[in-house]
């Protein structure tokens, strides 16, 4: 995931660099960082087939290999629509890598435990983020925006690789004609359908943020790419300590209300969006706009593994990786394919602030809006599954003594 997500941003980082060497707009700008997500989104499904033939370890490794070379194939473009094919086969690489990583989890972690599993992994993707913003920017300064794409694609590469050796267990699957009845009638939970909007609403919010910040801070502020790079990379690093406290506290909060996977996120993406209409409206100066925007990052970050553990929650073992690959469609088609995009095209015409100000204040509201409607049927549609899924704080059962068994449903 730390290299997912590193091929995945290090764009953002080279963008001024690319903008000089091509003379591209911002509109251009945000399609390449559209792209890659399009890619993710019409190959979702597919790669989640492929996980049912080939397992989830495998399928991982088999993405990361594939997203590796894509990125690295990106060194060698020579004009826009190179890179923008480059980009959109690092999106089909990392297609099905999420949906799989998320259902061995929760397979692999019970009820009481997953939220803070799942955020330990998530707290994967800042990592990543930071590491590609913060290193594509430094040897994009001193080597050259293509050596960049060529440094990062490598070590993912040798980790997919190493990732074969891994374990996978089998669980029981529903025959073909009851599986699709299975996918039809999950899609039917109203709670479930607002947890994918919300992360998609969040991600509309997230990350054009990220990756518009550096080329923020060098017009609005001035900065030289590497110090610009650098600030952004701070904010990217936020979520590695938020996503995985907001994860534990909402596992303990949780044995005493089970609605707390939706309660503490509406609370900390309304704090998260007030922070950004101060630092892009009242904020006066970087210190001032600076901190208003690490303060957002971070507590809105702690929610973000709410609205994910519901998506694996209200479906049945067999159809969470299904449920998941529902989940990464949905947040990358509403909300990273047009995030850059959106930004860009409102940036050309009012300015960069205007236009993350206006973005980020319509998604973060959505968002909170999209996660309270779910909080008033989250409780009656998990009461239709409570025969199959205990109540959270009940305790667990162990994991699997063999990798080919498969771990109790809860």
């Amino acid at each position: 995931m730390v290299f997912d997500f590193a091929d995945r941003m290090v764009l953002a980082a080279l963008l001024p660099a690319i903008r000089a060497d091509w003379q591209i707009s911002d509109t251009t700008a945000g399609l390449l960082g559209s792209i890659l997500t399009l890619g993710m989104v019409l190959f979702a499904f597919p790669a989640a087939a492929l996980v049912g033939r080939l397992g989830r370890v495998r399928s991982a490794a088999a993405m990361g290999v594939l997203w590796s070379l894509a990125s690295a194939a990106g060194a060698f473009a020579q004009n826009v629509g190179q890179l923008l094919a480059s980009r959109a086969l690092v999106g089909v690489g990392e297609a099905g890598y999420a949906p799989a990583s998320y259902a061995w989890i929760s397979s692999a972690f019970p009820r009481r435990r997953r939220q803070f599993a799942l955020g330990v992994f998530s707290a994967a993707q800042p990592i990543g983020m930071a590491a590609g913003v913060v290193l594509g920017g430094f040897i994009a300064t001193h080597w050259g925006w293509q050596h960049a794409l060529g440094f990062v694609a490598f070590p993912g590469l040798v980790v997919a690789l190493w990732l074969l050796r891994g374990r996978d267990w089998v669980e029981p699957r529903p025959a073909a004609g009851a599986a699709m009845g299975s996918r039809l009638a999950i899609l039917r939970l109203p709670a479930l359908r607002l947890a994918y909007l919300g992360g998609a609403l969040a991600a509309l919010q997230w990350v054009p943020l990220l990756f518009f910040l550096p080329s923020w801070l060098e017009r609005q502020h001035g900065l030289p790419g590497t110090s610009a790079s650098l600030l952004a990379g701070g904010v990217l690093l936020l979520p590695i300590l938020g996503v995985p406290l907001g994860g534990w506290l909402m596992d303990r909060w949780n044995r005493r209300d089970e609605a707390a996977k939706l309660v503490w996120p509406i609370a900390a993406g309304s704090f998260a969006t007030l922070c950004y209409l101060a630092a892009f409206t009242v904020a006066d100066g970087l210190p001032a706009q600076y901190t208003l925007i690490v303060l957002g990052a971070f507590v809105g970050s702690s929610g973000g593994t709410g609205p994910l553990a519901l998506t694996q929650e209200l479906v049945p073992p067999a159809l969470r990786a299904f449920s998941g690959t529902c989940s990464v469609v949905a947040v990358h088609l509403l909300g990273s394919v047009p995030g850059p995009l959106l930004v860009g095209a409102l940036s050309d015409r009012l300015g960069l602030s205007q236009a993350l100000l206006l973005v980020l204040l319509a998604a973060g509201s959505a968002q909170v809006l999209a996660l309270a409607a779910a909080l008033r049927h989250y409780r009656r549609d998990l009461a239709a599954l409570q025969p199959a899924a205990p109540r959270a704080g009940r305790g667990a059962l162990p994991l699997p003594a063999s990798p080919l068994q498969p771990p109790s449903p809860s």
